[in-house]
């Protein structure tokens, strides 16, 4: 082991930091614009992603918009059928059409051939309509 001597005069102190010594930190000009321009970049990103999050927002909400519309239109299709179904000529007219009933004294005419009155040739039923009593 070498002998070594100690350090001749005061050592040296360490300055503290001081605002003043912080902004004296030179920079080179492309520094600041390389800098610049990346904190412009990383700015014009995220407002991207931020406009692109309001836009399926708003496709989200005009979506749901759609759906209540037609839910409200199917309630009002609904309330009206409703309305239609207390009626007395309403359910005459389901009695006859859907089940084939007939008032007392009513005679039932059926057309084999349609096509001959010009009307719209149907599919053959295959259970004949219900005689009345």
């Amino acid at each position: 082991m070498q002998y070594q001597e100690p350090q001749q005069g005061t050592p040296k102190k360490r300055r503290p930091i001081t605002a003043r010594r912080f902004l004296d930190v030179r920079i080179r000009w492309y520094t600041l614009v390389i800098v610049c321009v990346m904190i412009l970049m990383m700015g014009w990103v995220l407002s991207r992603q931020y406009d692109e999050g309001i836009a399926r927002m708003r496709a989200i909400v005009d979506e749901a918009d759609d759906l209540v519309f037609e839910k409200e239109r199917d309630i009002l299709r609904m309330a009206e059928q409703v309305r239609l179904a207390q009626t007395d000529q309403f359910i005459a007219n389901e009695a006859r059409t859907k089940y084939g009933y007939l008032f007392p004294g009513e005679i039932r005419f059926v057309v084999q051939n349609p096509e001959v009155l010009g009307l719209p040739t149907r599919a053959p039923d295959m259970t004949p309509p219900p005689q009345n009593p």
